[in-house]
């Protein structure tokens, strides 16, 4: 997947439906370059629409071709505004402001700009292409700074000087949207179906945008930063929500993924791009947000004016994931590398919802047993799931996208049941059981080239680490450390039992909790 420069920081948002008339006078008819400054009263007045999707669409390559564009004197499309009473809105053209406004400023993501918006919290991943950008900017164009201070440098040579006048004269064109708000929002969905084309995520973001499910998940993915889709909201809920968010995003998607795998200690959740973290978000919140016995979909909620039925929602999901991990007495740790991720090191979100979807099941049920069950099935389930990781993934291409969550729930139901009752399991009883056929067998990948690539030193890792690491004495499925970690008398302290390193283990939560 092509690596994408985040620059959401670099037009705030604000919401149409607080400016519903249009004022008549154009604040000005171009859009110098000087109007991004940092201390411009113009960059102060200019916002994109609450509902615009993350501006994250370009890569460093397509960011330095444009900025080029710009010093080169090419043609660049007219931006398209709407003045607000309020504020000057961006139609069209969010993507260049912030791509112009990125340079002047020294920010592709990692800078002052961004560090504010998203309260310090810039993933790793984010850094890195924003470095990558900047290396690539300043080597096809050079620095803002440097090249504004060309102009006037007659010894510059003169490609540079010429680019550095033009960046002093060039405005970009404006047009203006005519009307009001219900007008200026028909406008921004008829242009940008005409561009690069919504993804499903982000258009079910869009039409669902004041549901519940949707600003928590947004919330979730910026650990409570960003723009504050929950602005409106009372104080008390803000609070919540921000309090829930990071904490949930602390436990599914830290530490960062990185690749070729290195450490067991991987997130539960996978990367943070936002497509991907957010349909994972949006599924994870509609199986786990709710106590009903039948989930509604992001849709079937009502818009959420008050913000109290996000924070049940986040405070429910949350409560799911404090039962897959972290230190609560019913967590039961289940190791990532195990469960969601297959033998390449690539992270499964179906196996990771399909895991959910029955936990979650079983909470609504009161079914404790099941749970008893799983501790008795976690070894040689464990061990199961890590022989036959490939077989799994084969199994996971085998089934369209609709049927992939349910059938590992039910090839995880399958798997703890027969496995408790101490039985042998074979791949092929498996395969049968979620009524695929067994010419799916394992596929085994061949080795096609001498180089030795990321994903085979993530196998290797993968394949070694598990073998050694640290194991539950009272279940025998292994112990994620890092994330999910008990520490047990051997013999109880009321039978007389100390506390010397003889006389502890280390144990999963909930192999402690059931203990006799």
């Amino acid at each position: 997947m092509p690596q994408r420069v985040t620059l959401d920081a670099m037009i705030p948002r604000e919401d149409f439906a607080r400016e519903s008339n249009q004022v008549a006078v154009n604040l000005f008819s171009d859009f110098p370059i000087s109007h991004l400054d940092q201390n411009s009263p113009y960059i102060k007045l200019i916002r994109k629409p609450d509902f615009q999707r993350e501006t994250n669409h370009w890569t460093p390559e397509q960011l330095a071709t444009f900025i080029a564009s710009f010093v080169d004197a090419e043609v660049i499309p007219s931006l398209i505004l709407w003045h607000s009473p309020t504020y000057i809105f961006v139609i069209d053209g969010g993507h260049r402001i912030s791509a112009l406004r990125a340079w002047v400023n020294d920010d592709y993501g990692d800078g002052p700009i961004s560090f504010s918006f998203y309260n310090g919290e810039i993933p790793n991943e984010q850094k890195k292409i924003a470095s990558r950008a900047r290396s690539l900017i300043e080597q096809r164009v050079g620095r803002f700074s440097k090249l504004r201070d060309m102009a006037a440098a007659s010894a510059a040579p003169e490609p540079i000087r010429r680019r550095a006048t033009v960046l002093l004269t060039r405005a970009l064109a404006l047009q203006w949207i005519q009307g009001n708000a219900a007008a200026a929002e028909t406008s921004f969905f008829k242009i940008n179906s005409q561009g690069t084309p919504l993804d499903e995520t982000e258009e079910m973001l869009i039409k669902n945008r004041r549901k519940p499910i949707a600003i928590g998940a947004r919330a979730i993915l910026r650990s409570g930063s960003g723009h504050k889709y929950w602005s409106s909201f009372s104080e008390e809920n803000r609070g919540k929500i921000e309090d829930v968010s990071k904490n949930f995003y602390n436990y599914v998607f830290k530490p960062e993924a990185e690749k070729p795998v290195r450490t067991l200690d991987v997130p539960i959740g996978g990367s943070v791009a936002p497509i991907d973290a957010l349909s994972l978000l949006i599924d994870f919140i509609t199986i786990a947000g709710t106590r009903a016995l039948h989930p509604k979909p992001i849709s079937g909620y009502d818009d959420d004016l008050t913000g109290e039925a996000t924070v049940e929602v986040l405070h429910n999901s949350l409560k799911i994931i404090e039962r897959i991990t972290g230190n609560s007495p019913a967590s039961l740790g289940l190791h990532p590398a195990v469960y969601f991720y297959n033998e390449r090191g690539r992270y499964s979100r179906f196996l990771f919802l399909g895991m959910i979807s029955l936990i979650v099941e079983k909470i609504r049920n009161n079914d404790h047993v099941f749970f008893r069950d799983f501790a008795k099935a976690r070894g040689p389930l464990e061990e199961f799931l890590i022989e036959n990781k490939s077989l799994v993934t084969n199994i996971l291409q085998n089934l369209s996208k609709k049927q992939r969550i349910l059938k590992i729930k039910s090839l995880f139901d399958y798997l703890i049941d027969q496995f408790s009752q101490s039985y042998q399991v074979s791949p092929e009883s498996a395969i049968t059981h979620i009524g695929l056929s067994v010419r799916i067998f394992d596929v085994k990948v061949g080795q096609s080239s001498p180089t030795i690539t990321d994903e085979t030193k993530s196998m290797l890792f993968i394949r070694d680490a598990l073998s050694k690491a640290i194991k539950c004495p009272l279940c025998s499925g292994l112990i994620d450390p890092l994330k999910s970690m008990s520490y047990d008398h051997i013999q109880r302290v009321k039978d007389g039992g100390g506390g010397d390193l003889e006389n502890v283990q280390m144990v999963h939560h909930y192999c402690n909790s059931i203990k006799n």
